[in-house]
């Protein structure tokens, strides 16, 4: 008998081309595209609050860099390159001092911005001590964290200023240290690439599956205090969402409606912005409060190729607003650390689904389709962003000026409001500062 060729089998995964990524978007180390474009910006690289002055020296990894964090006994933050100039022993090991970090080898020690203060082992303490100079990166303190550059000293931006993080009420403070021992310090580490997340953040739609209806509602407070079920409604997701390309970056739209006391239905607006290279502000997904003032940002900042840490600051006087953040999201009513591996694989979450889209995703592999164009989008501008600095031209989001503070137009909103048994009548747009009712 004859096999005909319309009986074959097809779409098998034998004779796959070898599969890729995109090196030039995803690759961050020094010299390549993205890793010279993010070179450009300022990143957190701690959280100030627990970087004690005086305390032990603390390692890390940006950019593709290993890097030494610590505050001398004056206060002041510094970041150098963790390998000392004299030897090569790792300053990981070195003492902090009142004006600087003194190396456990040899006891050479430098100040914050490099240089050599004291050879303790040398005549004079090092009669050409100028001579040496520890690599070291410029820091700036804001918002509660720490951050660095590591760009061309002569390129060096101004440290950008953001609206929903300025200008604190008297009881307020930043919240910008997880509050867990291994994150505390030095932000959450994860074994993925940065992208992994980032482009997480430009996708509303794996909220609509990965948190709702394929895990259960992950959510805390879904339907009750917080976010309404019609939120997650997969059967109306892509009609409820709307991207676009903004000044600083991507930006999306979720509509959804709850109805109050009366029969009275409001519709709001679910809104994130990303500011490129690594910014988005995150509204509150536990408690919904339209209409507020935003009050929180959040960084994506590479570690190297397959890591990164996520930075955050909250503006605020109630760290129930922290908690919810950092716990609002469950699985299995549980946190993610307290989850069996089975568990792990029937409630899925963030963690699972994006650390097992690989250490890089592999771009060869994906078949991209309507719900991805937030995520075409920001890739398309982080590419821009790399053809601008290999041009020699400034990358978007670039502040020269000092004065300026930068719009993240992210948070909830009112849009209006209808009756309920009045399904065709238009949503009242006179009201745009109608409150959170029941059901919400």
């Amino acid at each position: 008998m004859t096999t005909t060729a319309s009986e074959f089998d097809t779409g098998t995964g034998y004779g796959r081309p070898k599969p890729s990524y995109n090196a030039r978007l995803r690759e961050v180390g020094p010299g390549t595209p993205m890793g010279e474009a993010l070179r450009r910006y300022w990143h957190p690289i701690a959280s100030s609050e627990t970087l004690v002055a005086g305390a032990l020296p603390q390692k890390t990894r940006v950019l593709g860099e290993d890097l030494v964090v610590f505050r001398d006994g004056q206060g002041n933050p510094g970041v150098v390159i963790e390998r000392c100039t004299h030897r090569g022993a790792s300053l990981f090991y070195g003492r902090v001092e009142d004006d600087g970090i003194r190396c456990c080898y040899h006891g050479w020690k430098f100040d914050v911005q490099g240089r050599c203060v004291e050879q303790a082992c040398e005549p004079a303490l090092g009669r050409r001590r100028d001579a040496a100079r520890q690599p070291w990166y410029p820091v700036e303190e804001r918002y509660g964290l720490v951050f660095v550059y590591m760009g061309p000293p002569e390129l060096k931006p101004e440290l950008p200023r953001y609206d929903a993080l300025e200008n604190p009420a008297e009881d307020e403070r930043y919240f910008a240290s997880w509050p867990v021992p291994h994150a505390a310090v030095l932000g959450m580490p994860t074994d993925f690439s940065w992208l992994n997340i980032y482009e997480n953040s430009a996708d509303p739609t794996h909220v609509t599956w990965l948190h709702s209806t394929h895990s259960g509602y992950q959510m805390l407070g879904t339907g009750t205090f917080g976010f309404p079920e019609n939120f997650y409604d997969p059967a109306t997701i892509a009609e409820r969402v709307t991207y676009e390309r903004t000044d600083h970056g991507v930006k999306y739209t979720q509509r959804f409606e709850a109805e109050g006391e009366g029969g009275e239905v409001t519709e709001y607006s679910f809104e994130v912005e990303q500011h490129l290279p690594n910014v988005f502000g995150l509204p509150d997904f536990v408690k919904v409060t339209p209409d507020a003032r935003h009050d929180q940002l959040l960084w994506v900042v590479p570690s190297d190729d397959t890591s990164h840490r996520l930075f955050f600051s909250i503006r605020g006087n109630d760290p129930e607003r922290m908690v919810r953040f950092v716990i609002g999201i469950t699985q299995n009513g549980k946190q993610n650390h307290e989850l069996t591996d089975e568990e792990r694989q029937k409630f899925p979450g963030d963690a699972e689904a994006q650390g097992s889209q690989g250490a890089i995703t592999l771009d060869s592999e994906e078949t991209l389709a309507t719900g991805d164009r937030g995520v075409v989008m920001l890739r398309r501008m982080l590419l821009t962003m790399a053809d601008d600095v290999e041009a020699g031209r400034d990358p978007i989001n670039i502040v020269r000026d000092p004065s300026q503070i930068l719009h993240v137009d992210s948070g909830i909103f009112t849009l209006g409001k209808r009756r309920a048994d009045d399904s065709d009548a238009k949503a009242d747009d006179t009201d745009t500062n109608a409150g959170v009712t029941a059901g919400i």
